[in-house]
């Protein structure tokens, strides 16, 4: 993450770096970036990156989680404000993070993170397991589903397939078809849920 340095910059200049940053990751993978093009779009000195930044995986962590909070939905909003079908829920939330990155200008960047980046992070799993009971809400047919591990083996394959939908529409997938197929999927699961 960021450096104290980094933070202290003014607004304007932590938004050429970010930009900057955008572009590079944009336009090659995490492997092939350099710093050399990220200093040079930004204009700053190869220093000054290494006092705002550890390292580039440095950097592009701090790029993709300030995109993630620009851009990603807030699942668990809106499960709250579903009150009879909890995995509809992912379903909207998925709809609106396809429909918010392709208005954004930061689908390039998170094609290459979801196509490649990831991978080469090593990106971990969320653990539902973590969360707290109020956090997991697990709706079907307006019946309130109660077992902790049915919630949490629920939320786990409903976020795998949010996550697979988002792939395949990044990937030049049919954006209609990808999501028709991921409500049939939640369907088939509620389906199992009250049998």
């Amino acid at each position: 993450m960021p450096t104290q340095t980094f933070l202290n910059l003014n607004e304007d200049k932590q938004n050429q770096i970010f930009n900057a940053l955008i572009n590079e990751f944009s336009n090659h993978r995490l492997m092939d970036a350099q710093v050399a093009r990220i200093i040079k779009d930004c204009s700053i000195a190869r220093g000054s990156f290494y006092k705002y930044f550890d390292d580039i995986n440095d950097s592009y962590q701090y790029a993709l989680k300030r995109v993630l909070r620009e851009i990603h939905f807030d699942v668990f909003a809106q499960l709250k404000a579903e009150p009879t079908d909890s995995l509809h829920a992912f379903y909207v939330a998925t709809e609106s993070f396809i429909n918010e990155l392709e208005n954004s200008d930061y689908e390039q960047f998170y094609r290459q993170y979801v196509l490649f980046n990831q991978y080469e992070l090593k990106h971990v799993e969320y653990d539902y397991n973590n969360l707290p009971d109020d956090k997991l809400i697990l709706m079907v047919n307006g019946q309130k589903i109660a077992d902790r591990k049915t919630i949490v083996l629920t939320y786990k394959w409903a976020s795998r397939a949010a996550h697979q939908t988002i792939r395949t529409v990044l990937n030049g997938g049919d954006d209609k078809q990808a999501l028709s197929d991921f409500s049939d999927l939640l369907k088939l699961i509620n389906k199992g849920l009250v049998n």
